[in-house]
C-alpha cells in the first residue's frame, strides 16, 4: 500500500462527488481489490467514506465532511491530522509516520483543536494493536494467519483465516475473512481473537460473495419479532442512543418504543440495561423470559 496513493485518492474524492473503484484502479494503475484495501484505510483512520451500490454507484465523502477544493490548506490539515494519527496509533507503519509528520508541519496551531477523534480505547491495548496490525499484514500480503478464537459458547477454536477487509461497526471490529473450519467467508470480532500467528504461506485471492455483510444489517437474515416497550420518560434524554427516533412516540407521559429486531443475548442486555425504567409491551413470551431472567439473577445474588 502507497502511502501518496492513499493521499492522491483523498484528493480525488474530495475534487469529484462520486468515483467507482475501477475508475480509481485505472488511474492509479492497480487492481480494484487494491482499491478497496486502500478505501478500507481510509476507513479505518476515520475518513467518512461510503459506497452507493447500483450502475451510478461510487464511493464518495459524506457531504457534512467535504473539505474545501483547493487540497491542502492548514485549516484541512487540521481536519486530517486526528485521522491520521488514530490510524498511526492503530497500525504503526514507517510510511504513516511521514506522511503524519508532514500534514503536522503544515499547521501552525496543533494545539487548537477543532476535532477531536477518539476511538474505541480497546485500539490502546497492545496486544489489540498487535492483532490489527498483524491481521492488517496478512491482508495487504495475501498470507494466511492462524487465530485463536473464542466462540459464542465461551469455548476457544483454532482458525486459519485469509483476511480480506477490517471493518469497523459501530465501535466494534471485525475481520472479513475466509475460514479454512468452515470453509466459507465469515466475520471475526477482533475483541474475540486471543492469539495471532502470521504464517509464510500466501493465499488464492477468492470472489466475495455479494452482498457483503456491511452493505446491509448483519442479523437481516435472521428471524424478527415485532418488539413494543413501554419506557418512563426519565430516560428520554438516553433514547436517541439506543433506537431510532422515528420508532419512539409519547403516549401517557410514557414513551413507547416499536422495533423490529432479532430476540437475542444483545436485545435482552440492551433489556436489562434500561432495568427499572422499562416495561415489555408486546410479545408476552419476551415478557415473560426477561422476567424468568431477572428471578434467576436476584436468586443468584441473595445474600
Amino acid at each position: 500500500m502507497k502511502i501518496d496513493r492513499i493521499i492522491n485518492m483523498i484528493t480525488i474524492l474530495i475534487k469529484k462527488q462520486k468515483v467507482t473503484s475501477k475508475e480509481l484502479a485505472e488511474y492509479f494503475g492497480v487492481s480494484v481489490r487494491t482499491i478497496q484495501r486502500d478505501i478500507d484505510t481510509l476507513s479505518m483512520a476515520g475518513i467518512p467514506i461510503y459506497s452507493e451500490v447500483g450502475k451510478k454507484g461510487g464511493y464518495k465523502i459524506l457531504e457534512a465532511y467535504t473539505f474545501d477544493k483547493n487540497f491542502l490548506n492548514i485549516d484541512e490539515a487540521n481536519i486530517l491530522i486526528p485521522f491520521l494519527k488514530n490510524l498511526q496509533q492503530s497500525v504503526p507503519s514507517a510510511e504513516l509516520d511521514s506522511v503524519f509528520n508532514k500534514f503536522s508541519s503544515l499547521s501552525k496551531h496543533n494545539n487548537d483543536q477543532k476535532l477531536v477523534v477518539k476511538m474505541n480505547p480497546l485500539i490502546n491495548e497492545k496486544s489489540f494493536k498487535h492483532i490489527l496490525s498483524q491481521l492488517t499484514k496478512a491482508r495487504d500480503e495475501q498470507l494466511k494467519i492462524t487465530i485463536t478464537y473464542i466462540d459464542s459458547e465461551f469455548e476457544k477454536t483454532m482458525r486459519t483465516i485469509n483476511p480480506y477487509t477490517l471493518v469497523m461497526l459501530g465501535t466494534t471490529w471485525y475481520v472479513y475473512a475466509f475460514c479454512k473450519l468452515r470453509n466459507d467467508f465469515r466475520m471475526f470480532k477482533l475483541t474475540r481473537i486471543v492469539t495471532c500467528e502470521l504464517l509464510t504461506e500466501k493465499f488464492i485471492v477468492k470472489d466475495k460473495p455479494e452482498p457483503l455483510p456491511w452493505d446491509h444489517l448483519l442479523d437481516s437474515g435472521r428471524d424478527s419479532t415485532e418488539i413494543i416497550l413501554e419506557i418512563d420518560r426519565a430516560l428520554q434524554g438516553k433514547l436517541p442512543e439506543y433506537f431510532d427516533f422515528n420508532n419512539c412516540k409519547i403516549k401517557d407521559n410514557k414513551i413507547i418504543v416499536n422495533l423490529f429486531y432479532p430476540v437475542d443475548e444483545w436485545l435482552y442486555s440492551l433489556l436489562t440495561g434500561l432495568i427499572p425504567h422499562v416495561k415489555i409491551i408486546k410479545p408476552d413470551w419476551l415478557r415473560a423470559e426477561f422476567i424468568n431472567r431477572l428471578e434467576l439473577s436476584l436468586e443468584k445474588n441473595k445474600l
